[in-house]
């Protein structure tokens, strides 16, 4: 779904009001907003546009990050709209409003209703038996209702939001498979950066060599015959001593 500026407005003033439309503006293509800059701009007291933003910030709809002022010694806010879950809440919103127009659609079906010559109320059968056919506010008698345009109307908002709702939903698995390549593309570095280091790493520590081998093989050898002829020498003596002893 592209995130227009209407479906923002439209969603923020669910939860503000005709109050609230100013400071969305603001915060609108912007991030990191302080909110003393906010009540300025909006020329509303600080307070109020806190409140506003609590209530925002309690609907998941924007975010914050506070530095501390080095002279006055109090925390700032600065404050940013959070583009994927505006995104939520606009879904969210639009399958709820679905979910009550296939209901009304429903009861228009199934249900008889009845109206006042005035327009005061709009009654069901049962509703109209209760007040036996007469309007309870201007006491007119009540008339059967042409419910067809009505259903056609509902029809065609339900068409209309689910062919909203089925291009969201292609949006975002789109949205998602770039995601998931992204972070194929990192492991994908990660692991050549990774063998690359192994590599290096091998080339330093080099196995030793054939000659290097065979070297180390005929020095021990010498080593061990020149013991060897030592102790000889040494046991002849011995022997030579203790035969001359005898």
């Amino acid at each position: 779904m592209r995130l227009t500026k209407k479906k923002i407005e439209e969603i923020m003033l669910s939860i503000l009001g005709e109050e609230g439309l100013p400071l969305v503006k603001e915060l609108t293509d912007k991030e990191n907003v302080s909110e003393f800059e906010l009540a300025d701009k909006i020329k509303k007291d600080i307070k109020v546009v806190r409140r506003m933003l609590y209530l925002l910030y309690n609907h998941n709809l924007i975010c914050f990050t506070r530095k501390k002022d080095k002279q006055k010694g109090w925390y700032i806010y600065y404050w940013t709209l959070i583009p994927e879950s505006i995104r939520f809440n606009y879904f969210k919103r639009k399958k709820e409003l679905l979910e009550r127009l296939k209901e009304s659609l429903n009861e228009e079906n199934k249900e008889l209703f009845f109206v006042c010559p005035n327009n005061c109320v709009r009654l069901n059968f049962d509703q109209s038996m209760d007040f036996e056919f007469h309007c309870p506010e201007c006491g007119e008698l009540i008339s059967q209702d042409n419910s067809k345009e009505r259903i056609k109307m509902l029809q065609k908002d339900i068409k209309d939001i689910e062919k909203e709702l089925e291009a969201m939903k292609i949006r975002r698995n789109v949205r998602r498979k770039k995601v998931k390549e992204r972070k194929k593309e990192v492991k994908t570095k990660k692991k050549i950066v990774k063998k690359t280091i192994t590599k290096k790493s091998v080339k330093k520590k080099a196995p030793a060599t054939k000659k290097s081998v065979k070297s180390i093989k005929k020095i021990k050898p010498k080593k061990t015959t020149k013991i060897v002829a030592k102790k000889k020498e040494v046991v002849k003596k011995k022997k030579k001593t203790i035969k001359e002893k005898k």
